[in-house]
């Protein structure tokens, strides 16, 4: 299977990330969030409006590709004001492509990319009951920091561990 990484860079190209969310989230955080939450947090995070002004701030945005087919996204910008940190804020990747090494692919991708962009490390945040997800950043070297739980609106919280890997 041909793996493939395309850079965003176009307003109108970013609706292809919003696509894989609306199928990967509602299936990704079903034991975990409620449905209003799911809905509330896409709205937050891929409405046009914001992922157009994340675009113009300079966020780096990425859909993967398998066999020439959307499989999965990875987005991920300079983090604060330390311009050696990088954040990498979504890798997500569509069920049916699951353990067949792609995610692993999509990791090694991102840091790559932050290390070309001259990060010395990279932080991100996973939910506290994403276990899978959790796993497979701690075998790629990442370890927890922190642990938050932030209000996001609407009664809504983020309930994350902070990890974060030196590149």
């Amino acid at each position: 299977m041909l793996i493939t990484f395309e850079e965003l860079t176009t307003e109108a190209s970013l609706q292809a990330i919003r696509d894989v969310a609306a199928e990967v989230w509602p299936r990704t955080f079903k034991e975990i969030l409620s449905p209003e939450q799911i809905e509330y947090m896409m709205e937050m995070m891929y409405a046009p409006q914001v992922m157009n002004k994340e675009l113009a701030e300079g966020v780096h945005f990425e859909l993967v590709r398998a066999d020439h087919a959307p499989a999965g996204y990875i987005v991920y910008s300079a983090y604060g004001s330390d311009r050696r940190v990088a954040k990498l804020h979504k890798v997500y990747l569509l069920h049916k492509f699951h353990s067949q090494g792609i995610g692993q692919q999509m990791l090694d991708h991102a840091q790559e990319q932050c290390r070309q962009l001259g990060f010395t490390s990279v932080v991100l945040a996973v939910n506290k009951q994403n276990s899978r997800a959790i796993k497979a950043y701690q075998r790629n070297g990442f370890t927890i920091y922190d642990s938050v739980c932030n209000p996001i609106g609407s009664g809504f919280f983020m309930d994350d561990y902070l990890m974060k890997k030196a590149l």
